[in-house]
Protein backbone atom coordinates (compact mmCIF):
# COMPACT_ATOMS: atom_id res chain seq x y z
CA UNK A 1 0.00 0.00 0.00
CA UNK A 2 1.35 3.45 -0.97
CA UNK A 3 2.00 5.68 2.02
CA UNK A 4 2.70 9.41 2.09
CA UNK A 5 5.12 10.62 4.75
CA UNK A 6 4.10 13.44 7.08
CA UNK A 7 6.80 15.63 5.52
CA UNK A 8 5.50 14.99 1.99
CA UNK A 9 1.94 15.65 3.09
CA UNK A 10 2.91 18.98 4.64
CA UNK A 11 4.75 20.04 1.47
CA UNK A 12 1.70 19.24 -0.67
CA UNK A 13 -0.67 20.96 1.76
CA UNK A 14 1.42 24.11 2.02
CA UNK A 15 1.78 24.26 -1.77
CA UNK A 16 -1.99 24.09 -2.23
CA UNK A 17 -2.53 26.61 0.57
CA UNK A 18 -0.03 28.99 -1.01
CA UNK A 19 -1.77 28.65 -4.40
CA UNK A 20 -5.12 29.48 -2.77
CA UNK A 21 -3.67 32.60 -1.19
CA UNK A 22 -2.07 33.78 -4.42
CA UNK A 23 -4.99 33.07 -6.73
CA UNK A 24 -7.21 36.12 -7.20
CA UNK A 25 -10.92 35.68 -7.02
CA UNK A 26 -12.23 38.00 -9.71
CA UNK A 27 -15.64 39.39 -8.85
CA UNK A 28 -18.58 39.66 -11.27
CA UNK A 29 -19.98 43.14 -11.44
CA UNK A 30 -16.74 44.62 -10.13
CA UNK A 31 -13.75 43.13 -11.96
CA UNK A 32 -15.82 42.19 -15.01
CA UNK A 33 -19.37 42.77 -16.20
CA UNK A 34 -22.07 40.51 -17.60
CA UNK A 35 -23.49 41.75 -20.89
CA UNK A 36 -27.19 42.60 -20.68
CA UNK A 37 -27.84 40.00 -23.35
CA UNK A 38 -25.64 37.16 -24.53
CA UNK A 39 -24.34 37.76 -28.07
CA UNK A 40 -23.82 34.95 -30.56
CA UNK A 41 -20.12 34.46 -31.34
CA UNK A 42 -18.75 34.05 -34.83
CA UNK A 43 -17.52 30.49 -34.12
CA UNK A 44 -19.60 28.59 -31.54
CA UNK A 45 -17.04 25.78 -31.57
CA UNK A 46 -14.53 28.04 -29.78
CA UNK A 47 -14.31 30.49 -26.90
CA UNK A 48 -14.29 33.96 -28.42
CA UNK A 49 -12.13 36.81 -27.10
CA UNK A 50 -12.45 40.23 -28.78
CA UNK A 51 -10.07 43.08 -27.96
CA UNK A 52 -11.27 46.63 -28.60
CA UNK A 53 -8.41 49.11 -28.90
CA UNK A 54 -7.17 52.37 -30.39
CA UNK A 55 -3.65 52.96 -31.67
CA UNK A 56 -3.69 56.37 -29.99
CA UNK A 57 -4.49 54.93 -26.54
CA UNK A 58 -1.59 54.85 -24.09
CA UNK A 59 -3.06 51.94 -22.12
CA UNK A 60 -3.49 49.98 -25.36
CA UNK A 61 0.17 50.64 -26.10
CA UNK A 62 1.09 49.29 -22.66
CA UNK A 63 -1.01 46.20 -23.31
CA UNK A 64 0.36 45.55 -26.81
CA UNK A 65 3.49 43.70 -25.68
CA UNK A 66 1.47 41.61 -23.24
CA UNK A 67 -1.00 40.73 -25.99
CA UNK A 68 1.86 39.64 -28.24
CA UNK A 69 3.20 37.24 -25.59
CA UNK A 70 -0.28 36.06 -24.58
CA UNK A 71 -1.12 35.12 -28.18
CA UNK A 72 1.94 32.86 -28.41
CA UNK A 73 0.45 30.49 -25.84
CA UNK A 74 -3.20 30.56 -26.91
CA UNK A 75 -4.94 27.21 -26.94
CA UNK A 76 -6.65 26.12 -30.13
CA UNK A 77 -10.06 26.48 -28.49
CA UNK A 78 -9.68 30.30 -28.38
CA UNK A 79 -10.92 32.52 -31.21
CA UNK A 80 -9.09 35.81 -30.60
CA UNK A 81 -9.60 38.82 -32.82
CA UNK A 82 -9.25 42.58 -32.60
CA UNK A 83 -11.56 45.49 -33.34
CA UNK A 84 -10.31 49.09 -33.56
CA UNK A 85 -12.66 51.77 -32.27
CA UNK A 86 -14.01 54.35 -34.70
CA UNK A 87 -15.09 57.17 -32.38
CA UNK A 88 -13.67 60.10 -34.32
CA UNK A 89 -11.70 60.93 -37.52
CA UNK A 90 -8.24 60.09 -36.03
CA UNK A 91 -9.56 56.78 -34.69
CA UNK A 92 -11.11 55.95 -38.06
CA UNK A 93 -7.81 56.74 -39.79
CA UNK A 94 -6.03 54.39 -37.38
CA UNK A 95 -8.69 51.74 -37.99
CA UNK A 96 -8.02 52.02 -41.71
CA UNK A 97 -4.29 51.62 -41.01
CA UNK A 98 -4.94 48.53 -38.87
CA UNK A 99 -7.15 46.81 -41.43
CA UNK A 100 -4.74 47.62 -44.26
CA UNK A 101 -1.87 46.03 -42.33
CA UNK A 102 -4.08 43.04 -41.56
CA UNK A 103 -5.05 42.70 -45.25
CA UNK A 104 -1.36 42.70 -46.18
CA UNK A 105 -0.61 40.06 -43.56
CA UNK A 106 1.91 42.43 -41.96
CA UNK A 107 1.01 42.50 -38.27
CA UNK A 108 4.42 43.98 -37.46
CA UNK A 109 3.20 47.30 -38.89
CA UNK A 110 0.74 47.56 -35.97
CA UNK A 111 3.51 47.34 -33.41
CA UNK A 112 5.50 49.92 -35.34
CA UNK A 113 2.44 52.21 -35.47
CA UNK A 114 2.07 52.05 -31.68
CA UNK A 115 5.76 52.91 -31.30
CA UNK A 116 5.55 55.78 -33.78
CA UNK A 117 2.61 57.33 -31.96
CA UNK A 118 3.65 56.87 -28.35
CA UNK A 119 7.44 57.04 -28.49
CA UNK A 120 8.26 58.98 -31.66
CA UNK A 121 5.28 61.36 -31.33
CA UNK A 122 4.18 60.82 -34.92
CA UNK A 123 0.44 60.67 -34.50
CA UNK A 124 -0.24 58.97 -37.85
CA UNK A 125 -3.29 61.03 -38.70
CA UNK A 126 -1.97 62.45 -41.97
CA UNK A 127 -1.68 60.57 -45.24
CA UNK A 128 2.02 61.43 -45.45
CA UNK A 129 2.86 59.94 -42.05
CA UNK A 130 0.91 56.75 -42.73
CA UNK A 131 2.32 56.15 -46.20
CA UNK A 132 5.83 56.71 -44.81
CA UNK A 133 5.14 54.06 -42.17
CA UNK A 134 4.03 51.52 -44.77
CA UNK A 135 6.91 52.47 -47.09
CA UNK A 136 9.33 51.51 -44.32
CA UNK A 137 7.95 47.97 -44.69
CA UNK A 138 8.24 47.99 -48.48
CA UNK A 139 4.63 48.95 -49.22
CA UNK A 140 4.52 51.65 -51.88
CA UNK A 141 2.14 54.61 -51.30
CA UNK A 142 0.00 53.67 -54.31
CA UNK A 143 -0.44 50.16 -52.97
CA UNK A 144 -1.42 51.43 -49.54
CA UNK A 145 -3.91 53.83 -51.06
CA UNK A 146 -5.46 51.07 -53.15
CA UNK A 147 -5.84 48.76 -50.16
CA UNK A 148 -6.92 51.34 -47.59
CA UNK A 149 -9.63 52.70 -49.88
CA UNK A 150 -10.87 49.31 -51.01
CA UNK A 151 -14.40 48.04 -50.43
CA UNK A 152 -13.02 45.41 -48.06
CA UNK A 153 -11.42 47.94 -45.74
CA UNK A 154 -14.45 50.24 -45.81
CA UNK A 155 -16.65 47.27 -44.90
CA UNK A 156 -14.33 46.34 -42.03
CA UNK A 157 -14.47 49.87 -40.63
CA UNK A 158 -18.26 49.92 -40.85
CA UNK A 159 -18.40 46.56 -39.09
CA UNK A 160 -16.03 47.84 -36.37
CA UNK A 161 -18.37 50.76 -35.80
CA UNK A 162 -21.31 48.38 -35.45
CA UNK A 163 -19.43 46.15 -32.98
CA UNK A 164 -18.40 49.14 -30.88
CA UNK A 165 -22.00 50.28 -30.61
CA UNK A 166 -23.39 46.78 -30.02
CA UNK A 167 -21.02 46.12 -27.12
CA UNK A 168 -21.30 49.74 -25.86
CA UNK A 169 -17.55 50.27 -25.85
CA UNK A 170 -16.99 53.60 -24.08
CA UNK A 171 -13.30 53.16 -23.26
CA UNK A 172 -10.31 51.07 -24.32
CA UNK A 173 -8.68 48.68 -23.92
CA UNK A 174 -11.70 46.45 -23.43
CA UNK A 175 -12.41 42.77 -24.01
CA UNK A 176 -15.57 40.82 -24.74
CA UNK A 177 -15.32 37.17 -23.71
CA UNK A 178 -17.52 34.62 -25.45
CA UNK A 179 -20.38 37.04 -26.00
CA UNK A 180 -21.11 37.10 -22.25
CA UNK A 181 -18.62 39.25 -20.37
CA UNK A 182 -16.99 42.66 -20.69
CA UNK A 183 -13.55 43.30 -19.18
CA UNK A 184 -12.02 46.76 -18.92
CA UNK A 185 -9.43 48.54 -16.80
CA UNK A 186 -10.66 50.04 -13.54
CA UNK A 187 -9.40 51.24 -10.18
CA UNK A 188 -9.23 47.60 -9.05
CA UNK A 189 -8.03 46.06 -12.34
CA UNK A 190 -5.02 47.79 -13.91
CA UNK A 191 -4.19 47.44 -17.59
CA UNK A 192 -1.47 44.89 -16.85
CA UNK A 193 -4.03 42.58 -15.19
CA UNK A 194 -6.71 42.62 -17.87
CA UNK A 195 -5.51 39.45 -19.55
CA UNK A 196 -5.54 37.64 -16.20
CA UNK A 197 -9.25 38.44 -15.90
CA UNK A 198 -9.77 37.30 -19.49
CA UNK A 199 -8.00 34.01 -18.74
CA UNK A 200 -10.17 33.58 -15.65
CA UNK A 201 -13.33 33.96 -17.72
CA UNK A 202 -12.00 31.63 -20.40
CA UNK A 203 -11.47 28.99 -17.69
CA UNK A 204 -15.07 29.49 -16.54
CA UNK A 205 -16.32 28.96 -20.09
CA UNK A 206 -14.16 25.84 -20.48
CA UNK A 207 -15.58 24.38 -17.29
CA UNK A 208 -19.10 24.78 -18.66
Amino acid sequence: MYQVSIKSFLIIFLSLFSFTLNAKDYRPGIDYQFLDEEVQTRNPEKIEVIEFFWLGCGHCFTLEGLIRDWKKNLNKDIDFWRVPVTWNPPAKEHAKLFYAAEALGMEEIIGSAFTSIHLDRKFLTSEREITELFSAFGVEPDKYQAISNSFRIKSNINAADVYGRKYEIMGVPAFIVNGKYKVKASRDIPTEELLDVVDHLVDIERSQ
